[in-house]
């Protein structure tokens, strides 16, 4: 049975019993094996944009003898998959603002009866802001340390939400208080930097509100 690491474990763990998952940038196509595997997911689509990782992809399905379960997609984002192929969707290992801009381009992703399961590698306040802003909810959120990398997690549905500006939630991200420190901590150093930059650029009200939110997320 195909080993996960701890960033696409935490992922699997987010995947519903019985769902049809899509996993978008599927690369060796470890994820959904693995689910497949395991019970979890009757079938699976694993999609990449490169025909090299498809081809990874290709060999791990078919070492694993599950070519009739896990079909291969070539193609950018979601333009590969159907909605009514499937009921989750995985999009890990990319940027946050990559993510959104896949979600952006797929308006069937708002149908309540989906869940998003991401893993932004960078940037996840810009992926939560793009959640936010389009009446999704964040239902759960798990920060995985690895060495020296935190990897946020998180599971999402469209819920019609009220669209939501919450400069904490967006940075600070929906953990609870001891698992999100680190994370919080790393983001207020990062607010930091660009709070100097913007005072050095004499936008002083930009600067204030970014060290603001620094200490704020510091405090939490």
């Amino acid at each position: 049975m195909i080993a996960l690491d701890k960033r696409l474990s935490a992922v699997a763990a987010l995947v519903r019993q019985d769902s049809r998952l899509a996993d978008i940038g599927t690369d060796h196509a470890y994820l959904p094996v693995y689910l497949v595997q395991a019970g979890v997911c009757p079938s699976a689509i694993a999609s990449d944009i490169g025909a090299g990782p498809l081809e990874a992809a290709r060999h791990t399905v078919t070492a694993n003898g599950l070519t009739s379960k896990v079909a291969l997609r070539l193609g950018d984002g979601l333009a590969t998959v159907t909605a009514d192929e499937v009921e989750d969707v995985a999009i890990a290992g990319m940027g946050g603002e990559t993510i959104a801009a896949i979600l952006e381009a797929a308006p069937w992703v708002k149908d309540g009866r989906v869940r998003l399961i991401l893993q932004p590698m960078t940037r996840a306040e810009d992926l939560r802001r793009w959640l936010l802003q389009n009446g999704f909810s964040v239902l759960e959120e798990h920060l995985i340390i690895d060495g020296r990398h935190l990897y946020p997690v998180m599971a999402a549905e469209y819920t019609a939400a009220p669209i939501c500006e919450d400069e904490v939630s967006i940075y600070g991200g929906f953990f609870d208080a001891e698992e999100g420190r680190p994370y919080r901590r790393m983001v207020a150093e990062h607010l930091l930097r660009r709070a100097r930059g913007y005072h050095h650029s004499s936008d002083l009200v930009t600067a204030a509100k970014l060290v603001d939110l620094s200490e704020l997320l510091r405090k939490m």
